[in-house]
């Protein structure tokens, strides 16, 4: 393999192995470029070829034949096109001179694509000559069949002094040649054309082992044009010359006995190939298929066989075609497949004496097989043989295994044709995950093969895909309990992800998403043979695929549902939170009413807020399922919230803040299913913010990033609920979709993180669990250097001690060291807990602006007045916060105000009304002045443009009630006063900013007018 790969005869058909190289310099290709516009812009003359030309004339042959041999196939069709009419409109003398002096010599040449151009205009004038025109007869009598097949042997025949280069060329023109006869369709008229031409192709594959393939494979293309008994002549003719057991020799009789099922050989070694009878010789020639004829001469054998190829054998297209059109003849067809595979394939080319490179051939023709055969589900099961899948796991599981690049190929295959192919899905599931393969495929492998797979499955594969997946009892596996349940949560985890591409409005029982969710939630919470351990990695998984579902509210019934649906009972003496989980389940059932298992995917016409609460009851029932100790006090204040709101309704007093607080509390904690269902409950609920709930929300944006900080926005008892969940979470080692989000100060507001996070999490504990580690071994070498002892475990390594106490001196001195340790000590400790205090109030900051974002999206487009006061603390986050995500997290968000705040201008000219009807004036005043004072407070270019975003958005409002235009005026006039006076640092992009957008009221006014 380490050599330069050799060229199949194949190859030199499609002029790959003939060209001296197949790169191309941009000039090259620029040159070809050029002279294609050229030439489509000339007209090409179709004049007939002078017999006696002049120089003009010969220019004008040089550029036609230049042009048949382009790259372009355009250009070489049309010049084809008028060298045929030239010729054929031209005396015999003309045409016989360029036949044999430019065309069958063209072929010899491997300039760019000159044998494909050249084997056009040969074709074509062999068709008309011999064929049904018969020109030869009519116009050309001297020049007959047998003429031009001598021409074509004269002017390729190699020499004594040829160069290894220039045979290989002839060769290769000759083979071009007679590609050209079998292509006319002239050779069948009378039986020695084609007789002759036989016999060049057995002789071209007796001198040169490397064109035998290409030999085969014209003669596979000639067998249908002949007869019944020419066929016969010619298959014993290849079997007098050893050509039958061949790989070629087999694509041969199977195309023949395809055409000609009764078709009787005398000489043959078998009747048919792929028969019963056959199948014992058969693996020894098809083993050669994946072989490399050698350029070797052989004088002991009329066939020669050479190296290594990697490319499958063309029997292989032949076999598959074959047993295709006999896929529909019943289930005979199948078993006769699947013996073949077993016989020929698994025992021939993957059997333990076999070689790498036997090995290797297997595994691509597995892969061409695997997408020839896509289309019939009974073939293709018969490709997953025992000794494939163990050649298969084998060798994609390390990438030191010499065939492991090989093996990723195979699986690709699998992949591809599963993709083209859905049906094909629970067929390749069976075997991979069956006895022949391993349930946990994608561990052993170390691949992901098994959960791309499961992403196209479709509602009509879903039943038997989950089937398959569940299998029961879970000891038919293979794997013991915990391993087969981990295993299949992830598999069912897969198939909820793919809610982005199925058809969500279809029922819950054939929505892949919903039906793999609620097996997932029977197994994390109401099954008994799961064991405790796994069981909560289980949770894990089915909480964060409720926080995808989560994100789309036309799913919201269908999550209900699933909750309600859990069989899942608290301990007995956990009174408070059996009796809070029977009361959210009575309000949740409320809320839902007649609208559950309707369509799991579908919303109702119930309002977004009822159904925004039931997620909420939803979630707060699953958390109770998963243990949470909080989950209790989350019900009860819901419970209190829900009942004021169907007694006060919408406008009772205090009502937003209570909602709130209940949401801030929720998004304080490192859930992703908590902070989904926070951002829905919030967005049905934005309308009915008042100015206390909007500052609670604001109000924590301000404060120190910092362990003062921390201590300001949570409670002990929030503390104490932070360290519960990093217990938690580090005891959850084995956990794969983990709903707890990992910090990362610098994108901890990105949404694309999501799936990465438990991979994350995992090697940030263990960097953690390290580093602790190194500071305790550190504490404990130099308290052991400091009192001269030891750890208990390390006896052994002592030395022996003399036993003397220290004096009063040398315990002083003792003393004074172990102090200083322990400050040391300390001080590490501290830094750690500051930064983990940052890292706690920088994620709850980024949860509130994702609902400010909220709040913005919908509120600014409505032209709520209240949605201004959220500019100021943007304002003042972009300036305090160290947080570069944060700074820029809050300027974007004033630029989306602006874009939400002018659509919504812009949109109806009755908007201008409700801007003075609705805005308190005299405050929006007071803000804008406010804004322009904090426009000095920092210089950065970054803040200089949310600052004068934020300026013109209120500045705009102000604008349309027409007494407080020359207030505003002369406040951006006070502003600029002082900046040119020096008393305040404003970067010069806020007047600049100013000034276009007074040039584009201005333009606007005089458009009016």
């Amino acid at each position: 393999m380490g050599s330069k790969r050799k060229h199949s005869s194949k190859e030199g058909l499609n002029n790959d192995a003939s060209s001296p190289s197949k790169k191309r310099t941009k000039t090259s290709e620029a040159k070809a470029s050029t002279g294609s516009t050229t030439n489509k812009t000339k007209a090409l003359d179709k004049a007939p070829f002078s017999e006696r030309p002049s120089v003009q004339d010969r220019k004008r042959e040089l550029e036609l034949y230049e042009q048949l041999g382009s790259e372009v196939e355009s250009d070489r069709i049309a010049a084809g096109d008028v060298i045929i009419t030239a010729l054929l409109s031209g005396p015999q003398s003309v045409l016989e001179r360029h036949l044999g002096k430019r065309l069958f010599r063209g072929l010899t040449s491997g300039r760019n694509a000159s044998r494909l151009g050249f084997s056009i205009v040969i074709t074509e004038i062999l068709r008309q000559l011999f064929g049904d025109s018969d020109l030869a007869g009519e116009k050309y009598p001297d020049l007959t069949f047998d003429k031009l097949l001598g021409m074509l042997v004269e002017h390729t025949v190699t020499g004594g002094g040829s160069t290894g280069q220039e045979e290989r060329d002839r060769y290769f023109g000759q083979l071009f040649g007679i590609y050209c006869f079998v292509r006319s369709g002239v050779l069948f008229s009378d039986k020695r054309r084609w007789l002759s031409v036989l016999d060049m192709l057995i002789g071209l594959s007796q001198k040169k082992s490397w064109l035998r393939s290409s030999c085969g494979h014209e003669i596979v293309q000639a067998i249908p044009q002949m007869g019944k008994k020419l066929a016969e002549r010619t298959l014993e003719k290849l079997a007098s010359e050893g050509f039958a057991q061949t790989p070629e020799g087999i694509a041969i009789w199977i195309v023949a006995r395809d055409q000609f099922p009764d078709i009787k050989v005398s000489n043959a070694p078998w009747k048919d190939p792929l028969s019963a009878t056959s199948l014992s010789s058969l693996p020894a020639v098809l083993k050669e298929s994946g072989r490399e004829p050698s350029n070797e001469a052989d004088s002991g054998s009329k066939i020669k066989h050479g190296g290594f190829s990697a490319r499958p054998h063309f029997v292989w297209d032949i076999i598959a075609a074959h047993y295709l059109k006999l896929a529909g003849n019943g289930p005979d067809t199948a078993e006769q497949f699947k013996q073949f595979w077993k016989k020929v394939v698994d025992e021939g080319f993957f059997s333990k004496t076999s070689s790498d490179i036997q090995k290797f051939s297997g595994l691509m023709i597995f892969q061409k097989m695997m997408e020839d055969l896509a289309s019939s589900d009974a073939l293709v099961s018969a490709l997953f043989t025992q000794n494939f899948m163990g050649c298969l796991m084998n060798q994609a599981a390390r990438e030191d295994r010499y065939l492991h690049r090989a093996a990723l190929k195979a699986l690709k295959g699998i992949e591809s044709a599963v993709e083209k192919e859905p049906h094909l899905l629970p067929t390749v599931l069976k075997w991979l995950l069956g006895k022949q393969g391993a349930y946990n495929f994608d561990e052993r492998t170390n691949t992901k093969t098994v959960e791309k797979l499961l992403q196209n499955t479709k509602s009509s594969t879903s039943a038997p895909v989950l089937s398959l997946l569940q299998q029961k009892p879970p000891s038919e596996s293979g794997l013991d309990d915990g391993k087969y349940y981990q295993a299949l949560g992830g598999y069912l985890a897969c198939l909820i992800k793919l809610s982005a591409g199925t058809n969500d409005d279809s029922p819950p029982d054939s929505w892949v998403p919903g039906m793999a969710l609620g097996r997932l939630s029977k197994l994390a919470y109401s099954s008994k043979s799961v064991p405790a351990k796994i069981k909560e990695s289980l949770q894990a998984r089915c909480t964060a695929s409720f926080a995808k579902l989560a994100k789309e509210p036309k799913h919201f019934p269908f999550l209900c549902n699933v909750v309600l649906s859990v069989d899942a009972t608290r301990r007995a003496d956990d009174e408070a939170a059996s009796e809070a989980l029977s009361v959210a389940r009575d309000s949740l059932k409320g809320l839902v009413g007649d609208s559950l298992g309707k369509k799991g995917g579908a919303a109702t016409d119930a309002a977004p807020q009822q159904w925004a609460l039931a997620l909420l009851y939803a979630a707060g029932i699953l958390q109770i399922h998963n243990g949470d100790p909080d989950a209790v006090d989350l019900l009860d204040e819901l419970d209190g919230f829900y009942k004021k709101l169907t007694e006060e309704g919408a406008d009772g007093e205090g009502l937003s803040e209570f909602l709130v607080e209940i949401l801030l509390a929720m998004v304080a904690r490192p859930s992703s299913f908590m902070r989904q269902v926070s951002q829905q409950v919030f967005e049905a609920f934005t309308g009915m913010m008042s100015h206390v709930a909007l500052s609670l929300l604001t109000d924590p944006l301000l404060a120190d990033e910092s362990a003062k900080g921390q201590q300001a926005l949570f409670s002990t008892e929030d503390e104490d609920m932070a360290d519960a969940d990093a217990a938690d979470a580090d005891d959850d080692e084995e956990e794969l979709d983990s709903d707890v989000e990992i910090v990362d100060l610098e994108d901890a507001g990105s949404e694309e993180a999501d799936d990465n996070e438990s991979s994350e999490e995992e090697k940030e504990e263990d960097e953690v669990a390290e580093k602790d580690q190194e500071a305790l071994d550190a504490l404990d070498n130099a308290l052991a250097e400091v009192l001269r002892s030891h750890r208990l475990d390390k006896d052994a390594e002592a030395e022996s001690e003399d036993g003397s106490d220290m004096t009063d001196s040398e315990m002083m001195a003792v003393e004074e060291k172990l102090a200083e340790i322990f400050r040391q000590r300390k001080t590490a400790s501290n830094k750690k807990d500051r930064k983990t205090a940052k890292e706690t109030v920088v994620n709850f900051k980024h949860r509130v602006l994702d609902l400010l974002s909220i709040y913005i999206r919908k509120e600014a487009a409505l032209l709520n007045p209240l949605a201004f006061e959220v500019l100021l603390p943007l304002l003042g986050l972009a300036r305090t916060t160290t947080t570069k995500a944060l700074a820029n997290k809050a300027c974007e968000m004033i630029i989306n105000f602006q874009k939400a705040l002018k659509k919504a201008r812009s949109s109806t000219v009755e908007d201008e009304e409700s801007d003075r009807e609705d805005v308190d004036a005299d405050k929006l005043m007071e803000l804008l002045e406010t804004i322009h004072a904090e426009a000095s407070k920092d210089p950065s270019h970054a803040f200089a443009k949310a600052v004068s975003t934020a300026s013109l958005a209120v500045a705009s409002v102000l604008y349309g009630i027409e007494e407080m235009r020359p207030r505003v005026f002369q406040l951006y006039a006070q502003t600029q006063l002082a900046y040119c006076e020096g008393k305040v640092k404003i970067q010069h992009s806020f007047f600049v900013d100013w000034l276009n957008w007074c040039q584009g009221r201005a333009s606007a006014a005089a458009t009016q007018s």
